[in-house]
């Protein structure tokens, strides 16, 4: 991508506000600046910042430009790794090519010095035979057996002679091989450092080309700082003329916006008080209401004991092995699905049982017994972990036994919302809970509050 020449787009970038601030600078020779002149300072002021955004997106076009450059830079340079690469494979099949040419050389200056004291006879024996074998004169067996001999030398000549003509097309064709090879090499490198040169000098093109664009960009940053300066100047001027004309009128509207806010403050004091008297008498509603059902539930937490005590054997007898998963019932749940091991009251190591003993499956969900908040959470001396639910009323529920707890300190519960989880089990393959609850700080049997309704 090509951009103007760096002097044209300097001019440009610089007469183009300078011709906007004509006005301005009129305006600025007056005795009282004008709300026009502080208008046309900050136009100029505009088409000065303008100005400097088109030379900073210039320059950042050039950057990409060099970007685009270095990138193909970098492919030339894999390239003319790969071209090293081949050239060091086309030098080392050279190499091999002439040690192959040397080898084939040395086999057949060999073969010629062997041959070399056999051509005389070689060449009598082809021009005249006869006149070769009966030179001496010899008895028929002698010369019988010359013969074979002569001709057993004769086709070990001739192989002799075909080993020859091989080894030389063998040598004359490693030669030509060798110098193939020997020509790539310096092809692949010209071709390498010609791709090389070509990216160098765009890239050295664009750098140039870049600098110019980031010094214009510069140039016209500068010019339109100094622009947005002189329209500031202006407006200054003219504020400083017109606040002291606006003062009277902020200070009215000041007293009237106090008076305002004295009135509306006035007002949401009365609104407060009044929803305070209607708070408090709702509230003392609600209270009468809650002691009110804390008398009937006592009274029927009471009833319940006593039937409890009339029919304790006969609910001895008909247990089951297992009971139901807990269901809240009336804001009362039971706390875990499982039978009960030990009851309220039942005598042991440690005097009556103060509470329930429940055994369930291993890792059985435990539910609050009523809706309340979590008044303790966390472990307690050989319990493991510890539940306190306070239900109101005086009432707390104690938890005991579990493995994890899924409720903290403060958290409001409902009955029958999961608090926690047993554990694996003990040796019979159940897991125990330990469940008491408590009014007034003295333990009282729960199968009552689990019986009860409301």
């Amino acid at each position: 991508m090509s951009l103007p020449p760096g002097g044209a787009l300097r001019a440009l970038l610089l007469l183009a506000p300078l011709a906007l601030l004509a006005p301005a600078f009129l305006a600025w020779g007056a005795e009282n600046p004008t709300a026009r002149s502080v208008q046309e300072a900050e136009r100029a002021a505009e088409a000065a910042r303008a100005a400097a955004q088109a030379a900073a997106e210039a320059a950042r076009t050039a950057a990409e430009a060099e970007s685009a450059l270095a990138r193909q830079r970098a492919e030339a340079g894999r390239r003319a790794v790969a071209a090293d690469e081949a050239a060091d494979a086309a030098e080392a099949a050279a190499r091999e090519a002439a040690v192959v040419r040397d080898n084939a050389l040395v086999d057949l200056q060999r073969r010629a010095e062997a041959m070399a004291p056999l051509l005389p006879l070689m060449r009598r024996l082809g021009q005249w035979p006869a006149e070769t074998l009966l030179a001496v004169p010899v008895d028929p067996e002698t010369a019988l057996r010359g013969a074979l001999v002569l001709r057993g030398l004769t086709r070990h000549l001739s192989a002799e002679a075909a080993a020859l003509r091989e080894a030389q097309a063998v040598a004359a064709a490693a030669t030509e091989r060798a110098e193939a090879e020997a020509r790539r090499p310096a092809a692949a490198r010209a071709e390498r450092h010609a791709a090389a040169a070509a990216v160098e000098a765009a890239l050295a093109a664009a750098r140039t080309q870049r600098s110019a664009a980031e010094a214009e960009q510069a140039e016209a940053a500068r010019e339109a700082a100094a622009t947005a300066a002189r329209a500031g100047d202006l407006r200054g001027m003219l504020e400083r003329l017109e606040r002291a004309r606006a003062q009277a009128e902020a200070e009215a509207r000041a007293r009237a916006e106090r008076e305002r806010e004295a009135a509306e403050r006035a007002a949401r004091l009365r609104a407060e008080r009044e929803a305070a008297a209607l708070e408090a008498r709702r509230q003392a509603t609600r209270d009468a209401e809650q002691r009110a059902a804390l008398a009937r539930e006592q009274a029927a937490l009471e009833r319940q004991e006593q039937e409890r005590r009339e029919g304790a054997r006969r609910q001895q007898a008909s247990r089951t092995p297992a009971t139901p998963a807990p269901r809240a019932q009336g804001g009362r749940a039971q706390p875990v699905a499982g039978t009960l091991a030990r009851d309220f009251g039942d005598s042991g190591a440690g005097g009556p049982a103060r509470g329930l003993t429940y055994a369930a499956p291993p890792g059985a969900r435990v539910v609050s017994p009523c809706s309340g908040s979590i008044a303790f959470a966390g472990p307690f001396r050989s319990y493991g972990q510890l539940l306190i639910v306070d239900c109101g009323g005086g009432y707390h529920f104690v938890l005991a036994g579990l493995e994890r707890l899924d409720a903290e300190i403060g958290a409001r519960v409902l009955a029958g919302e999961p608090v926690g989880q047993l554990g694996g089990g003990e040796e019979n393959g159940r897991a125990s809970l330990y469940v008491e609850l408590r009014r007034n700080s003295q333990p009282v049997d729960p199968k009552a509050w689990f019986r009860g309704r409301g």
